[in-house]
């Protein structure tokens, strides 16, 4: 039974290598008696000497894997396949197309088409040539490949991040000229797919066109072109996230600096150059990403108007810190002033203690008309009074004494005298004239001259923090008005 299995197993494996064999013999000999019968010459194009040769082409894109601003161009994968009709290669009895191995090509003319504005291309190879032929009874030949090329694409980046490139693949021949082969698309802009599907990760694919019955002088000749444009719309997102909502946070960061006291310096000064340094290092990272071109880009408009902003806020304060120094330069010369005058007038108050006439003494009065503010610097004059040894002054009117005249003489005596001049009584002048009061309802006149004095010790940084108060609401407008001008100018 085993034996008989066998014998029958082999029987159908040598029908069935025979049948293989029988069937690459006939294909063979097709081919071959269709190159050779008719005398087929791959080094001479169809027609030849007569009409030129109209090849159609029609692509499929697979893949636009990188664009590149540095170098201007970027990398695509096509399916590229090419039509021409060829007598030589027309047969009968069939009508049904051939589909050949692809290593035939190197015994059939292929048109010469190369990619004009290609920087470098190459064929896929994996595991086989990617490649194909397809043989139409009438002789029409299909001939597809599969390409790998970096394009040129000029870029126009005045709009930078928010721009839109129009980029093209161009088809032309190489070696022959017009009068020997022109380029076509099959069907016009139905030739192309896949473009309208594709998926990027920072352009969005718009319109695009093929473009027919175009030409390039060269020396050598006039050489037929067709070329296939389309639109790229940059996604600004990226951009947004990674250069925009840094900048203007660290614009927002700088303004922090108006709300802190001018006085800590060291604050708001580690502040201004922090954001600084941080914008010149974010602007730095920026331009390593692209070209170096000779015109303006929208993001260096950005990143410098962001730039200014925050050393326009560093400066702000270098104003505040110089009007806050010469405010207490002029005080500090004004207290030097009021202190001379006060130990004049206290060695004036000691001096009229021990004897010394009363005209001496009126001649550094203070007139009264000053006592109203008087009394709010009753409290601050006690640290005077400690220095001068008498609150006020009793003046014993002696009517013998040509001091003073018709008025007679007075003595100038010091409060520990005040039991001996039940007849004394309080002088102060104004106008020239003497005015009396009692001791308890004014101030003594040391008090009156030291609350001048005291009047230029508190500070006055008004002017300063005016600057910060203007700089708190005038720099945020400014830049928000800016950034609206930036949007409509760059988007339109």
């Amino acid at each position: 039974m085993d034996h008989g299995r066998t014998l029958a197993a082999a029987v159908v494996i040598t029908s069935l290598l025979s049948c293989v064999a029988e069937e690459r013999q006939t294909g063979g000999n097709t081919i071959d008696s269709l190159l050779q019968s008719r005398g087929y010459d791959r080094f001479l194009r169809p027609n030849f000497g007569g009409e030129p040769v109209h090849v159609n082409l029609s692509l499929t894109v697979a893949s636009i894997d990188l664009i590149s601003e540095v170098n201007m161009d970027y990398t695509i994968t096509i399916f590229l396949r090419q039509y021409w009709r060829d007598d030589r290669m027309s047969f009968e009895g069939t009508n049904l197309t051939l589909s050949l191995d692809g290593r035939l090509a190197e015994n059939l003319w292929l048109p010469d088409t190369f990619i004009s504005n290609s920087k470098e291309s190459f064929l896929h190879k994996v595991t086989v040539d990617n490649r194909l032929i397809q043989l139409y009874p009438n002789g029409t030949i299909l001939y597809g490949i599969r390409i790998t090329t970096k394009a040129e694409c000029y870029m126009d980046l005045k709009k930078y991040p928010m721009d839109s490139q129009n980029c093209s693949l161009e088809f032309e021949s190489y070696g022959y000229r017009t009068d020997d082969i022109v380029f076509h698309w099959k069907a016009g802009n139905s030739s192309v797919h896949g473009l309208d599907t594709l998926k990027l990760q920072q352009f969005i694919v718009g319109g695009y066109h093929a473009h027919d019955g175009l030409f390039r002088d060269h020396e050598s000749g006039v050489y037929s072109r067709i070329k296939l444009s389309f639109i790229l719309h940059r996604q600004a997102f990226y951009f947004i996230f990674q250069t925009y909502i840094p900048s203007i946070l660290l614009v927002v960061l700088s303004w922090v600096s108006f709300w802190i006291n001018p006085e800590a310096v060291p604050a708001r000064v580690a502040l201004g150059i922090t954001t600084v340094l941080t914008m010149t290092t974010l602007m730095s990272g920026a331009q390593a990403q692209m070209p170096k071109i000779s015109y303006i880009k929208a993001i260096d408009v950005y990143l410098v108007m962001c730039f200014l902003f925050t050393f326009f806020a560093l400066v702000e304060y270098a104003a505040v810190n110089f009007v806050s120094s010469k405010m207490a330069l002029k005080r500090k010369k004004q207290e030097n002033k009021d202190v001379e005058k006060l130990e004049c007038d206290c060695e004036e108050c000691n001096t009229a203690q021990q004897g010394i006439s009363l005209k001496r003494l009126s001649s550094t009065r203070c007139r009264l008309d000053r006592g109203a503010s008087f009394q709010n610097n009753l409290m601050a004059s006690t640290s005077f009074e400690k220095n001068c040894s008498a609150k006020t002054f009793h003046v014993d009117i002696d009517e013998t004494s040509s001091l003073n005249g018709p008025r007679g003489g007075s003595a100038v005596t010091s409060p520990s005298n005040e039991s001996n001049g039940s007849n004394s009584r309080e002088i102060l002048e104004k106008d020239d004239e003497y005015v009396t009061m009692s001791e308890g309802n004014r101030p003594t006149r040391m008090q009156r001259c030291l609350s001048r004095g005291l009047s230029y010790r508190m500070p006055r940084l008004k002017d300063a923090i005016i600057i910060d108060q203007y700089a708190r609401f005038g720099f945020p407008f400014t830049f928000a008005v800016l950034n609206i001008v930036y949007y409509i100018y760059y988007s339109y």
